[in-house]
């Protein structure tokens, strides 16, 4: 009797361990499904010609964070003078026709204001963004742990449609190497990783450059 549970018992124990398997599996690919991140969709293909001059619109704040989207707005418009191939117009010139239409702080613009603002700053392409969150998480030995989660567009100048849009979440602790080094305790540097990250994948994904104003 007990001869005939012997198979039985081992039967379990494989199918133990593949269920454990399994599981590890899907574990992995889960954590692999973060690495993935910024998550990058293309709406809609971009004009033909050039697309030089470059408008970074005043972001959307969603999160709990005072500012969080004025934080990354300048991030960005400085990452975007960094690259060098865009000019980045500037941000009292954007601001003037923000008070001229009457757009208040935290309003974002619809589409045919979006438009109106770039055909008046002679823009070609728009930069939109929404901070969805934003905090800092108390952490090890009397540090922090920030934690940004946003999503920045690429807009049509001509109708304000959207052209590429990213989404990228992170915290701090995403970036610690051995023995915590390489860990971020500053949302400022967050959310300059995160851009950086952003704007290289647009390059990677063939974002059109601008031969007018890049560098020799």
């Amino acid at each position: 009797m007990n001869s005939k549970s012997y198979p039985k018992s081992d039967h379990l124990i494989k199918k133990a361990w593949l269920v454990a398997v399994i599981l590890l599996l899907i574990f992995q690919a889960g954590c692999g499904s973060r690495e993935k991140l910024p998550y990058h969709r293309e709406m809609a293909p971009f004009p033909t010609g050039q697309a030089c001059r470059v408008a970074v619109l005043p972001f959307a704040n969603d999160s709990d964070y005072p500012l969080g989207d004025v934080i990354v707005k300048k991030i960005v418009m400085a990452e975007l003078q960094e690259a060098g191939d865009y000019q980045v117009l500037q941000e009292g010139d954007v601001a003037k026709i923000y008070q001229q239409m009457k757009i208040y702080p935290g309003r974002m613009p619809n589409l045919e204001q979006m438009q109106i603002i770039a055909d008046r700053l002679n823009a070609e392409i728009l930069i939109t963004g929404i901070i969805l969150e934003m905090r800092e998480d108390p952490w090890q030995y009397a540090t922090i742990n920030p934690k940004v989660v946003m999503e920045i567009q690429i807009r049509d100048g001509r109708n304000g449609e959207t052209l590429w849009t990213a989404y990228h979440r992170r915290q701090g602790t995403d970036y610690t190497k051995t023995m915590h080094f390489g860990t971020i305790h500053s949302l400022a540097g967050l959310s300059r990783q995160m851009v950086q990250e952003i704007i290289n994948l647009w390059y990677e994904k063939g974002l059109p450059q601008c031969t007018v104003f890049s560098r020799p």
